[in-house]
């Protein structure tokens, strides 16, 4: 808030004054040469090189200064302004200043002076940035010098993110939309999310696969070890009293695990209360090999918590039969959230017929959204979550925690000229040395890091949320040793089937646990209208003015793009994919994907599982 009001003042004439007479003085500072106001932004406007598709950062534009060149310069590069200003009477100053000139500006509200603020004027920009350029049009930057360094590194950042993103698209964008209608019915049959949130009453543990993992699975052996006595007792009694041991360190905590430590934590008995699955490739299918219902315990399996885009044939194989009567079926419950990978009118036709399950932030990493998705998922704040196994990073020869599939797969393949050892991941191009938090030397790549920095940015203040594992990088949380939480008395109810309390999933009774959302209907009907949309207009482009679909009250061009909207995922994966087009080359790419797409909605709706049955 300023204490004080912008005052225009007469400059000093001199034989250099060019055209502008009057500078801008506020809380004592002149914020423009006394004797020639205009000279050194007109200096700065003519060295600023201005390539096609830019967005440049106005900031503290004032009288306007320069402006009809800055104009001029802009259009001719096919660029945007955007005039930015911090201080609040001078913001009302430049308001006054584009009414009274009449400009053509665009300058930002001073209560979108935010990173979300400027996101939101970028993504709905009719252009797609390329790169950012910044521009002072006055002195008045000096008054809040660091918001627009912050503001100006933030652009970068959105449009640099962007074009990252159209990468992932363009190799992933289709495999994406492919597995969001293959999972839409059983993803409007499970679990609504907002029945979970804020239940989970007891200390929740996030499991990654990362190498600390390895301590919580070594513990649960030894304490399993220390419970049998071989010289007393029978074999039946040994097993007794080893699964009261892993009971123990089970009834500690809500155990909300990544789907690639599947595992390594039922190897060692550990009972996994919730898991969580983004991975959309065929990859991720290794984690499930042999994961089934504990036929011995009668154990249910975990809540899996499925990204819409998840890999569809997991989601069938895990959810189709509940009572396993299948061998490969587990029957697991089931509750979908969506990563919004992309802005687009397909997603928002989707939400508006309520087909869209609850957002979650496109974090990137497994780890980061199980992060995510304990503290939403927890009673209230008071509720600890403990993060372990996400080291974001590895020792030279391993690359995951023992017993995941990545650990299993060196050992299967092991000859003697080749060790259980992955060494190539460590010196592969790209990776470098850091040392970790318990001083040892790892290696980590830039994704990585990556991922590192956003936990940190993302969590940072997050109460109530601590870092036990023993190694891998700093995650800029407190640290609690794993050993001292386990030994830590029981907080929140039991895991017993009986108790009333909570089920056994340790979520509150009223959390709504049923069988039946009546949505799979209103998604059955949605893939069966796409795809008649689909086939209409695949007539229209095939056969053109010909076509029986042909709406005559407006031009070919305009039917088609009017019917592109909101199927961005025929395109969406093109490396020139930003925005549907009527040339030829792009219509007949646009074509060929249709029957892609038409396939996949015929197989998710002839698909015979139990969530689309519901």
């Amino acid at each position: 808030m300023s204490t004080g009001e912008p005052v225009i003042t007469q400059a000093a004439l001199s034989g250099q004054t060019d055209g502008a007479a009057y500078t801008l003085q506020y809380k004592n500072r002149f914020l423009y040469s006394k004797y020639n106001p205009q000279k050194s932004v007109l200096a700065a406007i003519a060295a600023l090189e201005i390539l096609p598709d830019s967005l440049v950062l106005v900031f503290s534009p004032c009288l306007f200064y320069g402006w009809k060149e800055l104009k001029e310069k802009c259009d001719a590069a096919s660029s945007e302004i955007l005039c930015v200003e911090a201080e609040e009477a001078l913001h009302e100053f430049a308001q006054k200043a584009i009414q009274d000139q009449k400009l053509a500006a665009t300058l930002l509200p001073l209560s979108q002076n935010t990173a979300r603020g400027l996101d939101s004027f970028i993504s709905k920009a009719q252009k797609k940035f390329r790169r950012v350029l910044r521009l002072d049009f006055s002195a008045g930057v000096s008054f809040n010098a660091e918001f627009y360094k912050s503001f100006f590194e933030c652009a970068q950042n959105i449009v640099a993110a962007f074009w990252k993103n159209r990468l992932t698209l363009v190799r992933l964008g289709r495999l994406y939309c492919k597995n969001i209608f293959k999972n839409l019915i059983a993803a409007a049959s499970a679990l609504p999310f907002e029945t979970l949130e804020k239940t989970v009453e007891k200390p929740i543990l996030v499991c990654g696969a990362g190498e600390s993992l390895d301590e919580l699975t070594a513990l649960a052996r030894q304490k399993a070890s220390q419970a049998k006595n071989p010289a007393a007792q029978t074999e039946t009694d040994c097993k007794t009293k080893n699964a009261a041991a892993i009971a123990a360190i089970n009834e500690r905590f809500f155990v909300l695990a990544v789907d690639a430590a599947l595992p390594a934590l039922a190897a060692a008995g550990i009972k996994i209360d919730a898991a969580v699955a983004t991975e959309s490739q065929l990859a991720i299918e290794k984690a499930y090999i042999g994961f089934s219902q504990n036929k011995e315990t009668a154990a249910p399996s975990p809540l899996f918590f499925f990204d819409l885009t998840s890999r569809a044939a997991i989601v069938r194989r895990l959810c189709a039969d509940k009572n396993c009567s299948q061998a490969q079926n587990c029957g697991a419950d089931a509750c979908f959230y969506f990563s919004e990978f992309d802005k687009n009118h397909f997603i928002g036709r989707l939400a508006e017929q309520g087909l869209l399950p609850t957002s979650a932030p496109p974090l990137g990493s497994v780890g980061l959204t199980a992060t995510y998705l304990a503290l939403r998922l927890r009673k209230t704040q008071s509720v600890p979550v403990y993060v372990l196994g996400l080291d974001f990073s590895f020792s030279a020869g391993r690359t995951h925690a023992r017993g995941t599939a990545q650990s299993k797969a060196l050992f299967f393949t092991a000859d003697r000229f080749r060790p259980a050892q992955n060494c190539a991941a460590a010196f592969a191009p790209g990776t470098e040395k850091i040392v970790g938090k318990d001083g040892r030397v790892f290696w980590s790549s830039k994704n990585m890091l990556g991922y590192a920095d956003l936990f940190r940015d993302y969590f940072k203040g997050a109460p109530n949320l601590f870092d036990a594992g023993y190694c891998g990088i700093d995650l800029g949380l407190k640290r609690r040793p794993l050993a001292d939480i386990l030994d830590a008395p029981v907080l929140g109810p039991s895991n017993d089937l009986g108790r009333a309390a909570s089920n056994y999933y340790g979520l509150s009774n009223d959390c709504g646990l049923a069988n039946d959302f009546g949505n799979g209907q209103k998604a059955r009907r949605f893939l069966a209208d796409e795809l008649s949309a689909l086939r209409a207009l695949a007539d229209l482009l095939s056969k053109g003015d010909g076509s029986d679909f042909r709406d005559k009250s407006v031009s070919l061009d305009a039917q088609i793009l009017r019917e592109l909207r909101g199927r961005e995922y025929l395109y969406l994966h093109f490396p020139d994919g930003t925005d549907a087009k009527t040339d030829r080359a792009f219509l007949t790419r646009v074509r060929a994907q249709i029957d892609f797409f038409a396939k996949d909605i015929e197989t998710a709706l002839a698909a015979d599982s139990l969530i689309a049955a519901r």
